[in-house]
């Protein structure tokens, strides 16, 4: 006996609505700095997150594209990552992805979190024209260490 297609679509609503939900309430606990640093090779660089002008800036919002599919991208990239510690098959930890845009959009005043971020004045307008990238002044805003910032990776 075939369904209905109402009962279907209610089916697949409902569906989708508890798998949102289910994934939204794991989101927010993983996306702490906290549970960051719980891997080893990354509490030194919650470390220096605490001591820089960024310490109230949680790491998603550096290391995210904004929505839901931004989300569903750093989940499946910490997913791996947590493999990779159950597994032992991790080495040095790759450059972090930045996401340039939400160091804009953020000196732009446009996330209500930051209300009294400082503001991009010209200077930086006329760099982000030229397409310049934040990162080639500011690579150790974030963060005081950097492992990819000396040729012997030390930090």
């Amino acid at each position: 006996m075939l369904i209905s297609w109402k009962k279907g679509a209610l089916i697949i609503s409902v569906t989708v609505l508890l798998l949102y939900t289910a994934f939204m309430a794991l989101y927010f606990p993983t996306s702490e700095p906290s549970f960051c640093g719980t891997c080893h090779e990354i509490k030194k660089y919650v470390a220096s997150w605490r001591r820089s002008p960024h310490q109230d800036v949680k790491c998603l919002y550096c290391h995210e594209f904004r929505g839901f599919f931004g989300k569903l991208h750093s989940k499946s990239r910490g997913l791996n990552y947590v493999y990779q510690q159950l597994t032992g098959q991790y080495t040095i930890i790759a450059e972090a992805i930045v996401f340039e845009q939400n160091c804009i959009a953020c000196h732009l005043g446009d996330y209500y979190n930051y209300p009294d971020t400082v503001r991009l004045d010209s200077k930086h307008y006329q760099w982000l024209k030229s397409d310049r990238k934040c990162l080639e002044c500011h690579r150790e805003t974030g963060h005081g260490i950097n492992l990819f910032s000396k040729k012997d990776f030390t930090t």
